[in-house]
């Protein structure tokens, strides 16, 4: 993901307090934590658009992450409210890229980290298959037109 890049569009956000838990001694955000918060947003952006997990397994596609990448800017630090932009940046023909951004709305939105998950689309067997047309379909409708 480039820095000069538009975010892809459409693109959803969730936001998130960050816990005590999910902090070290020192009051910062665990590295590992990030791509946590990656894969809770990317949930949220399939529920903006009437989908799930569950929803895409149940029609037999599977979308494990078979790449992550995460640019740490500023740390996220305890009890700082986050925002993790949502959207996907590519569409393969067996996978798809999913990009995130993290701001900070306890401070002027300031962009603590991007990244991005790149998921293979695999059948129940566990073989690759082309990304189905109904899953485009799904990201190709704004959420608000999605109950129509």
């Amino acid at each position: 993901m480039s820095e000069k890049q538009p975010f892809p569009q459409p693109e959803a956000c969730w936001t998130h307090w960050v816990s005590y838990g999910e902090t070290d001694a020192m009051g910062v955000a665990y590295y590992g934590n990030y791509l946590h918060w990656f894969e809770q947003a990317r949930s949220h952006f399939l529920r903006e658009f009437k989908a799930s997990y569950a929803d895409i397994e149940a029609a037999g596609i599977f979308l494990p992450v078979r790449e992550a990448f995460c640019r740490y800017r500023s740390p996220a630090r305890y009890d700082q409210q986050i925002a993790i932009r949502t959207g996907i940046s590519v569409w393969g023909r067996a996978s798809l890229t999913f990009d995130y951004e993290i701001s900070n709305l306890s401070m002027d939105n300031a962009l603590m980290s991007r990244g991005y998950t790149q998921h293979a689309c695999i059948n129940s067997s566990g073989r690759p298959v082309a990304v189905p047309q109904w899953l485009k379909d799904i990201f190709l409708t704004s959420p608000d037109q999605s109950d129509s």
